[in-house]
């Protein structure tokens, strides 16, 4: 009894050092800076151009109820707050893509909005940590697992959705007038810039939200039979 206690004990150490490893890495983002729209009054009236054609022809475009706003950042990328319900651009995005390729990417996180991909997460995430509290009341010291169970089901999870959301985009694009090589083009050039700042864009991690690009790129070209 008191072996099974003991390592108890060590299982529940090595855990709680995990969680704050975890935790440490969340908090080790950079303060965003919003771009006011008198800053720069021709990219917010570019964003608002796109998402205003695309409104036209796209059907649900939930994302177009959604504030928006530019974060000056050279990394190119764009998110969705359903929370606050605000849509967010990376200057560097702006000036890497072509009208084109960010009406596309545009597409995609109308399709996280549309699919309610966050809400789902989370139902997902707490579905896991009530499973594991019921657990640990009959064994304890289980309940800890949760700290690492959980990323790892709602990253996994999570990259189900962003992979959802690539064929949202292959699925609609000819509404826009557009094919999915504008769509890979735009990952590519993610990509490319990704290499330059020396970071490996051909490999996904456990605890990874998203799919590493080039497997991104290799899924939209087998759906639409480029790798046959």
């Amino acid at each position: 009894m008191s072996r099974s206690r003991n390592r108890m004990a060590v299982y529940t150490r090595v855990l709680t050092v995990l969680l704050c490893l975890l935790v440490l890495c969340g908090c080790a983002g950079q303060k965003v800076k919003y771009l006011k729209s008198r800053e720069n009054p021709e990219m917010y009236q570019r964003v608002n151009r796109i998402l205003t054609d695309s409104r036209g022809v796209i059907d649900p475009y939930p994302i177009y109820r959604f504030r928006f706003a530019i974060v000056e950042d050279k990394a190119p990328n764009a998110w969705v707050n359903t929370q606050k319900g605000v849509f967010v651009v990376t200057t560097g995005l702006l000036r890497m893509c072509d009208d084109n390729e960010l009406a596309l990417i545009f597409l995609h996180e109308n399709a996280h909005i549309k699919y309610d991909h966050a809400a789902k997460n989370s139902l997902l995430s707490d579905a896991t940590s009530a499973a594991f509290t019921i657990a640990g009341l009959f064994l304890p010291g289980v309940g800890y697992g949760n700290l690492i169970v959980n990323p790892l089901i709602t990253s996994g999870y999570s990259r189900s959705q962003e992979l959802e959301a690539d064929k949202d985009v292959v699925d609609q694009c000819h509404l826009l007038r557009l094919t999915p090589d504008n769509y890979v083009s735009a990952l590519e050039k993610m990509k490319q810039y990704a290499a330059s700042k020396g970071e490996n864009s051909d490999s996904t991690g456990l605890f990874d939200t998203h799919p590493n690009l080039q497997y991104r790129i290799d899924t939209i070209n087998k759906m639409t039979g480029k790798n046959r």
